[in-house]
């Protein structure tokens, strides 16, 4: 037995898939563009991938400078704002003692920079100013460098001093309190 071979015939079968794998190959290459010629001036050059990283190399470096300069000002906005609270907290907390204690009975005193208002004392001590009552002690402020207490003609006269930021002048908060006497 031998074999025999098929010739299609123009109204084949074949002839129509050989058309059509033909013709999809022409649209094919028509959407994926011609053949490639490497004379043709398509795509980037060297100096233009050099000159577009250049561009972006620039804007990233003012974009990163911006950024460190506004996280440098809110860093030392934060802490100016940290330190004036401690200072306020200090002297409101000191007020309150003020209005709760009675001092008629000459419960008010000063030794060096520690502040004694009936059984409440208040001193500074390694950058913390102290509320000591009895046996306990809370820390009121951090970051402070003077506490000063006065105590003359019936006026109680409080300094608070923060450290500084860095090589910026430090703040300072004053409060008077009227004590009563002479």
């Amino acid at each position: 037995m031998g074999y025999q071979t098929y010739q299609p015939q123009t109204g084949s079968y074949l002839f129509n898939v050989r058309f059509k794998i033909t013709f999809l190959s022409t649209k094919l290459r028509k959407m994926l563009g011609r053949r490639v010629d490497m004379n043709q001036k398509n795509g980037f050059t060297l100096i233009e991938c050099l000159i577009a990283l250049s561009l972006f190399s620039i804007v990233l470096v003012l974009a990163m400078n911006l950024y460190l300069t506004c996280y440098r000002i809110y860093h030392r906005q934060e802490y100016q704002v940290d330190v004036e609270q401690n200072a306020r907290v200090i002297l409101n907390r000191i007020s309150e003692t003020l209005r709760r204690t009675d001092l008629s009975s000459e419960k008010l005193s000063l030794s060096d920079t520690v502040l004694y208002i009936g059984s409440t004392r208040y001193y500074l001590q390694n950058g913390i100013v102290h509320e000591r009552i009895e046996n306990g002690t809370n820390n009121l402020g951090e970051r402070i460098s003077r506490f000063i207490p006065c105590l003359e003609n019936g006026y109680l006269t409080i300094r608070v001093e923060t450290l500084p930021y860095r090589e910026e002048s430090p703040f300072s908060l004053e409060q008077v309190f009227y004590v009563g006497g002479e």
